[in-house]
């Protein structure tokens, strides 16, 4: 008799486990690469923060360090930039070591005015992670260009690259890049 119910017990207790369902495991490597904005509509509201070091910039565009170079106590090092997405505008604004100025021709005059913001359009393609920044700018003469500021959304870190391109030299111009890395500013 208590072989019989031994055997009964045990085949209540695989029958029972054989007819629970369980939920699929979700490991940390899927969270992350399930993308959080695959359409435009996700960047909407959304904010972004990258930071660049004067160390970085400085080896970027010279190939050493700064290791030799005595630079003031007090000098703020790093420098942010920051992304904000509404509907129609991507709005890119400065930390306060920055200062950002656009030199204009106003009737044959020239002026500087800083700029505290630029406001640019954007679209974003989910199937390629990837999406462009658009103004209008005016060059040297004038003239009205389009400006585009192409970007990727990395699915895995959840961050938007951007490649900045920066031109110096007037003879001989040489173009830096400084790739800014924008991670979501979580509240």
């Amino acid at each position: 008799m208590k072989r019989n119910i031994l055997v009964i017990a045990l085949a209540a207790f695989v029958l029972c486990l054989t007819s629970c369902q369980h939920d699929p495991i979700t490991t940390d490597t899927e969270l992350q690469m399930t993308p959080k904005v695959t359409t435009t509509a996700d960047l909407i509201g959304t904010d972004w923060t990258a930071n660049i070091t004067l160390e970085d910039m400085f080896s970027t565009m010279t190939g050493t360090s700064l290791e030799d170079i005595q630079l003031p106590e007090d000098l703020e090092t790093t420098m942010s930039f920051h992304i904000n997405f509404d509907a129609e505008y991507a709005h890119i604004t400065f930390s306060d070591n920055i200062e950002m100025w656009q030199m204009m021709e106003v009737e044959g005059e020239y002026t500087m005015t800083q700029i505290e913001q630029m406001d640019l359009a954007y679209v974003y393609d989910g199937n390629t992670q990837t999406g462009t920044l658009t103004a209008v700018g005016v060059d040297e003469n004038g003239e009205a260009y389009n400006y585009e500021l192409p970007f990727t959304y990395d699915v895995v870190n959840d961050d938007i690259n951007i490649n900045f391109n920066f031109v110096a030299g007037e003879e001989e111009e040489t173009t830096f890049t400084f790739p800014l890395v924008f991670h979501r500013d979580v509240e």
